[in-house]
Order: structure tokens, then sequence, then C-alpha cells
């Protein structure tokens, strides 16, 4: 009874003993566990009434503070593994999503608060940009880790990111120099958190492998100080977000239109400088010390993710090389090296090809250069970039070679799929190894390739695709075309999947000697 007027909230965490004991319970044990019991802990804070603005931000600040371990633990674990089972995978993921998610609520809940109570609002002045701050990063690793699914990204990401920012900016405090916590390593803006945020929505991680999307996050956060963000389009301007809608933000167009809500922003002087670091990597095959880029990654990793960043976040995008044609186009599909090479076989045999092996999708563009489809997303998926696909509409001769190359959750369930096309048209041969008469060798199977090439090029170049780890740099291969040899000696390795090796030879003469 009466307990409208009681001191404090009805909530174990308003007592200070109390919150402090709970905090101790959350150090160590298993990472994931934990972050559901603090996400639980941060949710249970959004509906509760009587908190004080400033109890309410210390408690959120505690439970951000005890889960950092955690989720460093299960970003580590999750980047850094070279395989999981689905099982784990969805684990980690749905962990440190909820996390975000939650944490972002958290303080947005502070926010809410101080923009609807004046009497709480003027203790809260100082500390409403440091919030503002945690609420754009927050959402940016939520962005992060949902890019690592490949969407699909919620509306409220967006939503959320605007309000905080225009909170700061109708303040005056967008850009005052902040430390988002105490313990980072120099001073923010609330404009430069946003800025990460937007960079990093706009830069097309839908075709980045998600170690790729880690570093691209690491890149664009290392550069943020060179992002520019404005109130109206200048010659640096390449994107632009409407505050008022809270909508994704997206890609400048001649038409359009200007509004008082728009705010333009670009990368500015950070290409040069993301440019520059890619000039001194590629020179000195080394990422220089002091450039923080996180846990170390392979050289070629590094390379091409700035190459990404550049091309894509540049004022003139990637342009398509080949004009699209919408309509829908039924397509046979087969996946891995193995079960498409027996697909194509059996097709070359006129034999069925086996169930199991195919699957059946409807792709809603196409060209010369590949397919647009939008497939449901299945149980333990095999769809991922990189992988080598068998393609092929009924009415044609023969089945197509290409390798996923682009992939965006529309919702929970369904996938919009990007396939490049490596040939359109395939030929299975036996790659027989050609050795010196002296050599002494137990003799293998031959390797079993799949020709992309109808007739060598102007250099008398074909190109094959065999399974993973039969490309050498020394391999000399006699194949049967037509009842007639041919040698074939080995040039490049243009790509090596998990499965798969696409590598370019020469064809020396139609005799082997």
């Amino acid at each position: 009874m009466f307990g409208w007027i009681a001191e404090k909230p009805d909530h174990p965490l308003a007592d200070p003993e109390a919150a402090r004991e709970i905090i101790h319970a959350l150090r160590g044990g298993d990472a994931i566990a934990r972050l559901d019991e603090i996400v639980g802990h941060l949710e249970s804070l959004l509906h509760v009434e009587g908190f004080r603005l400033a109890r309410l931000y210390e408690v959120v600040d505690l439970l951000d503070q005890a889960a950092k371990p955690h989720q460093r633990r299960v970003n580590a674990d999750y980047i850094g593994a070279s395989r999981l089972t689905y099982h784990q995978e969805n684990r980690l993921w749905t962990s440190a999503v909820d996390f975000w998610r939650a944490l972002a609520q958290a303080y947005l809940r502070c926010l809410d608060i101080f923009r609807s109570d004046p009497k709480e609002s003027c203790t809260f002045d100082a500390t409403m940009p440091v919030c503002c701050a945690r609420v754009l990063r927050a959402l940016g690793a939520e962005l992060k880790w949902r890019s690592l699914r490949y969407g699909p990204l919620p509306q409220h990401l967006w939503a959320s990111a605007a309000s905080a920012f225009v909170l700061a900016e109708t303040g005056g405090a967008a850009l005052n120099p902040i430390r988002a916590y105490e313990v980072s390593r120099g001073d923010t803006t609330v404009q430069e958190e946003y800025l990460r945020l937007l960079v990093m929505g706009v830069a097309s991680p839908d075709v980045l492998h998600p170690a790729q999307i880690e570093l691209a996050e690491r890149v664009i956060g290392w550069f943020s100080r060179s992002l520019v963000l404005g109130l109206e389009r200048g010659n640096e301007s390449t994107h632009y977000v409407d505050l008022a809608t809270g909508l994704r933000p997206a890609r400048l167009m001649k038409s359009t239109a200007p509004s008082a809500s728009h705010r333009y922003f670009g990368i500015a002087n950070a290409r040069s400088e993301i440019v520059s670091l890619l000039r001194v990597v590629k020179e000195r095959e080394l990422i220089p010390e002091s450039v923080r880029l996180g846990e170390l990654h392979s050289i070629p990793l590094v390379i091409n993710t700035l190459e990404h960043l550049v091309r894509h976040l540049g004022v003139r995008p990637p342009a398509r090389s080949h004009e699209r044609s919408t309509g829908a186009v039924r397509l046979m599909v087969a996946h891995g090296y193995r079960a498409v090479r027996d697909t194509i076989q059996r097709h070359e045999r006129r034999e069925p090809p086996r169930p199991i092996d195919i699957e059946t999708w409807v792709a809603t563009d196409s060209s010369p250069a590949g397919y647009g489809a939008t497939i449901r997303y299945m149980r333990g998926d095999w769809v991922k970039l990189g992988a080598l696909v068998g393609v092929r509409q009924p009415e044609e001769r023969y089945w197509g070679i290409g390798v996923v190359r682009r992939i965006n959750r529309e919702n929970d369930t369904d996938h919009h799929v990007g396939l490049q096309l490596l040939a359109p048209a395939a030929l299975p041969v036996e790659l027989v190894p050609l050795r010196e008469p002296q050599t002494q060798q137990v003799e293998a199977e031959p390797p079993q390739g799949l020709l992309l090439s109808g007739r060598p090029d102007e250099n008398g170049e074909i190109a094959v695709a065999l399974e993973a780890g039969a490309f050498s740099s020394s391999s000399r291969f006699v194949v049967q075309i037509n009842d007639k040899p041919y040698l074939l000696v080995a040039l490049q390795l243009v790509e090596a999947g998990d499965d798969f090796d696409f590598a370019r030879f020469k064809v020396c003469r139609n005799e082997p000697a």
C-alpha cells in the first residue's frame, strides 16, 4: 500500500548493495550464458518506473562494463573460428545481437527520460552526449552483427540512430569532444559515432566475408575523423540520410531533392588515407604499427577489404559490366565441386541428375555476367559467399559454372543471392598429369576437371575448374577433347575456394611429347 510514494523502484538493481552482488556474479563463466543474463537485466529496466535518471544510467553502465569481456569473447569465437556448427554459430550470433540491441534500448530509455522530464534533464546535460555516443556505438555493433548474416536490418536501427544524433545536434553537443568510455584510447564526438554507423551501412557489406566485415568496421573507425557530415550537399558528399524519416542512408543521385532534414556525408579525406595505407600494405606486405586494426589479419584480406572500401565509397560507385534484364527465370542449381561435376557429367551422358544434388531457384534478374535470385533460407544452409554452383535454365544445352558473390537477407526467411557466372558452359574433362619418363611415381586417380573455355583465347589460354588442391604452378596435364590430345601448362591460380581451384592454363601444342 502507498507504493506510489516509495523512494526506490521495486527492482533488485535499484539497491546499490544488491546491484553490486548481481554485477559481481556476472564475472567469469560461460560468455554466452552471462550475456544472456545481462540482456535479461537490461530488458527489465525498459519499463520499470521510479528510477532516477542518474541511477538508471549508472546501472546500465555497470551492466555495460560487466558485459565487455563476454562480448569480446563471443566476437573472437565467432570471427576467429575456422568452422562452426550451425548450433554454435547461431548461439554466438543470437547472443551478440540480443546484447547490443538491449544495450542500445537501455541507453535510449535514458534519453527518453531526458527528453520528457525537465527536472531530470538539468542534472544529465553533461552526460547526455556520452549517452548518445553509446547508443550509436551499440547500434553500430548491432549493424555489424546483422551484416555478418547479411541482414535484414530492422527499421528501428536507423530511426534510433537518427533520434540520438538529432538530440545531440539540437542541444549543440554533436561536435563536442567526449570520451564514450573511460578506457577509450581517445576522444570522439556524437557526429563521429553517427558517421561510423552511416558509412558502414553504405559500404556494401553484403559482398564481404565475415572477417572482411569485421576489418571494414575497424578501418572505418580508424579513419572516422576524416569523414564529413553536412547540412548541404558538397563535392565530397556521396550519400545522405533523412533524419525526419529515419530510413537507412542512400547514395546521392542527381534527382535527390534537397531537404532541411537531410544530412549529406562521404569519406572525404579518409579516401586518400585509405588509398595511402593500401599502397603501403601492397609495397611492404605489412600493416604499419601506427595503424591499429585489431588482431593480425592476412595481407590479402587487408588489401581486398581496403580496395572494396575505396571502390564502394567513392564518388562513382562500381558500374555493372552488363545490363540486367528483369523477369522470372527458373534455374536448376547444383552446389559443391563434386556434385556440380557429377551433375554435368550425367547431363553430358544424357543421364538424369541425382535429385539430392539439385535445387530449383527462381532468378528475378539476369545478365551474361550472372543472376540475382531470392531463395528461402534453410537450416544449415550451404549458401555462403564463394560457394561454387552449377546453373542451368531448363531449356539450355549446357550447365554453367558460377560463384556466390553477394548475399542479402531481405527478412528472416528469404535471401537475395547474387551469382557471378565464371562460364556459361562447362565440359567435364580428365586431366592426366604429364611426368618425366625417368620419374617413378605411384599412379593416382587423374584429376577430374571442368573445362570453362569453348576455345583458347588470343593468348592461347583457357580456364579450368579443379577440385581444391589439384592445382600446382608446375602442373602439366594432357587432356582429350573431341578425341584429340592437348597439353595444358599451368599459368595462374585465379581463385581458391573451399572445395575448388579456378585456374588458367596455356595450351602449348596439340600433340604432347
